[in-house]
């Protein structure tokens, strides 16, 4: 998408300029609430109270716009598909029409592991990234990503949704769970509690398909049951449900379940099934307890040649606005603060009154390592394909 700047930037004057030198912060180019905003209040039915301060987490060092303004470009590569960046975006643009947005929808590969070795050659394919997941500690190896304290808006990130070391922002919660096709199974047959999985008939001999990504529910499940537990576990799930191995990414299993290639399928996320299952599909969205629940996060890579340009759009994305926008395109559950326990979740009944396993910065700091030194070799062993 192309955009043409037609505002002019915002210029501090006087004495107020004066006791700003050196530091001085600016609204956006365009320091208006944008139209395409206003529509999503409208449809979310906001309150009042909830755009209390709206525009002030709008408000960003002036050094970032005009740095912005000489590259003029953004490069991201994300999880959303197209159509959801392009109605997810349009508020920024907005505000900000002088930067052109270069968009990539990657699989996890291409999200890290080409970001990566780009780096480690001298070269930047992108100026931020979404979805980081398991790959973390290999950015952090790198050194690659960017410090982030100096986003007004990180401090909106509730306490363990953020890296306390500032190098990534947690942007959405992630709650994963199951999707099962409705036309073969019951919610009374779906389990109850992540034990009853291993038990369930319905489940058993490539019934239910697996996905390649365990730090999505098992790392959780490993934090709030133990080590013990989850290694437990995680060897009667391959030794006795056999499940499915799947090679695809998390939503196309989604569209596997609704196809009818298996019964459900471990993990999937909320707002996926929730935007397959609004279109007519045969495919529900179920929790057993502990609901595993992920912070997905973003990145700036160090030196990327538009970081200005990539703080004012994720310190944006930080924001009320940027968090309602996203909910409003995705039905991504925000993690704003002010947000919180607001009723912006697509499955409400699947999560209120359960309890949490929490995937927290610490996890992905101090036990993903040892998750997959034991996950790898049973997924492999059992045919699994490689990473």
């Amino acid at each position: 998408m192309t955009h043409h700047n037609t505002a002019k930037p915002y210029l501090l004057t006087g004495a107020l300029a004066a006791l700003l030198l050196g530091s001085a912060w600016a609204a956006p180019a365009a320091a208006e609430m944008p139209a395409s905003v206003k529509t999503v209040i409208k449809d979310l039915k906001v309150r009042p109270e909830t755009l209390k301060g709206w525009e002030e987490e709008q408000n960003v060092p002036a050094a970032w716009i005009e740095g912005a303004k000489k590259t003029g470009a953004l490069k991201i590569i994300g999880s959303w598909n197209p159509n959801e960046f392009r109605k997810l975006s349009k508020p920024f643009s907005e505000r900000y029409p002088f930067i052109e947005i270069n968009y990539t929808r990657g699989s996890s590969n291409t999200r890290t592991q080409q970001p990566l070795i780009a780096f480690k050659q001298g070269r930047h394919v992108a100026d931020l990234l979404t979805g980081i997941g398991g790959a973390i500690f290999l950015f952090r190896e790198a050194n690659a990503l960017e410090n982030l304290a100096d986003l007004p808006n990180f401090g909106n990130i509730p306490e363990g949704m953020g890296s306390t070391k500032k190098d990534w922002a947690g942007i959405r919660t992630r709650y994963w769970c199951m999707s099962y096709n409705t036309n073969a199974m019951k919610k009374e047959d779906m389990p109850k509690r992540w034990e009853d999985l291993l038990t369930s008939e319905k489940l058993r001999g490539g019934k239910m398909a697996l996905g390649r990504l365990p730090q999505l529910w098992i790392l959780p499940l490993w934090g709030d049951k133990g080590k013990d537990w989850a290694e437990g576990y995680v060897r009667k799930i391959f030794s006795d449900v056999k499940p499915q191995l799947r090679k695809e990414g998390m939503d196309a299993l989604v569209s596997l379940v609704v196809a009818g290639e298996f019964n459900a399928a471990v993990a999937s996320a909320d707002y996926r099934v929730w935007a397959t299952a609004r279109k007519g599909a045969p495919v529900a969205w179920h929790c057993p307890e502990p609901v595993p629940v992920a912070i997905s996060e973003a990145g700036i890579l160090r030196g990327a040649p538009n970081v200005h340009a990539a703080k004012l759009f994720l310190n944006w994305l930080l924001s009320k606005e940027g968090q309602l926008t996203q909910y409003h395109t995705s039905k991504e559950t925000p993690v704003h603060k002010a947000l919180q326990n607001r009723g912006f979740s697509p499955f409400p009944a699947e999560i209120e009154g359960k309890a949490i396993a929490f995937r927290s910065p610490e996890l992905l700091d101090t036990a993903e390592r040892d998750m997959f030194k034991l996950w790898t070799p049973l997924w492999q062993g059992a045919g699994g394909p490689k990473r």
